[in-house]
């Protein structure tokens, strides 16, 4: 009897990952070890988020992806947490929202502008209070608009609306090309 592998042999041994140069990657970022089970980073198709090691609250890096090579060291940062930021995610609808949660026990909502940061950021759209303990994850729902659900170690699971981005319809007053035809009589 000829001795075998216990695992399966992989198809792509001979495929080999490639280096990619300095000026395409992103260096001189001082990454956080206080995110527990979650990931340190969230990227979409415009912005990569990184959270970063901060002195008097939580903060996170938003960086655009042309942007790579060295990240200098005052960068603008999102810092309006007040505890370690813990988790970030990005909308999945609106590429410019990104949720994020902290040991403050705090949820907020931020809107990062066209061009990404030129200064500090310290004011959320939205700040969401309902854990009584640190809240560890955040997640965005991911086939309806505007729904974010937080777990905290409160062993709580809150859903909650975010705000919405687009345009309110014009109020109806009862006649014009804004109301809506009301049904026929039956």
């Amino acid at each position: 009897m000829s001795w075998r592998p216990q695992y399966r042999s992989s198809k792509f041994r001979n495929v080999y990952g490639k280096v990619a140069s300095r000026e395409h990657c992103f260096d001189g970022i001082p990454i956080t070890k206080n995110v527990h089970d979650n990931h340190f980073c969230a990227v979409n198709a415009r912005f990569l988020a990184i959270v970063t090691e901060s002195a008097g609250g939580g903060s996170f890096l938003v960086i655009p992806l042309e942007q790579t090579g060295r990240i200098e060291p005052n960068y603008p940062k999102v810092c309006g947490h007040q505890g370690n930021v813990l988790d970030i995610k990005w909308n999945p609808f609106i590429e410019n929202i990104i949720a994020s949660c902290s040991e403050d026990t705090s949820v907020r909502i931020w809107e990062i502008p066209e061009g990404g940061l030129k200064r500090n950021m310290t004011e959320a759209v939205l700040e969401l209070y309902g854990h009584s303990r640190r809240v560890g994850l955040v997640e965005w729902h991911p086939t309806t608009n505007n729904i974010l659900f937080s777990a905290g170690y409160d062993y709580k699971v809150s859903p909650s609306p975010a705000p919405r981005h687009q345009r309110e319809a014009p109020a109806c007053t009862g006649a014009g090309p804004q109301c809506p035809k009301s049904p026929p009589p039956r």
